[in-house]
């Protein structure tokens, strides 16, 4: 029975260590479109609302990886509020971190519905 404790306990290890080093993803999510602006492509689309993600740095990834993290999570956000299928990013800020302070991504968005 210990035996069987402590693999389950190393395989849970893993998949946090593993999860930490790599930005994730939902699948509904990864199914998103991101547009820089508001474009033909979104004629005849619903606006459904705003979108706002204050996402700090993780220091298991580099800033690139922490970047798209934070898309991940608005694009996670726009699933889960609106269960849209395109956002727009209308602002994205990189605040670096001070003394002991992880850096910061901010990004705006609005959420849209074209299908």
């Amino acid at each position: 029975m210990k035996n069987s404790h402590g693999k389950a306990l190393l395989m849970l290890s893993s998949l946090v260590i593993l999860s930490a080093c790599s930005p994730v993803i939902t699948e509904q999510a990864a199914g998103i479109t991101v547009h820089t602006k508001v474009n033909k492509l979104l004629d005849g689309c619903k606006k459904l609302g705003p979108l706002e993600i204050r996402y700090e740095s993780k220091t298991g990834l580099n800033r690139e990886e922490n970047e798209t993290q934070s898309r991940y999570d608005l694009k996670q956000q726009a699933y889960d509020r609106y269960q849209a299928d395109n956002i727009v990013i209308i602002r994205s800020q990189y605040i670096e971190g001070g003394y002991r302070q992880p850096d910061m991504f901010i990004l705006r968005g609005i959420a849209y519905r074209c299908h």
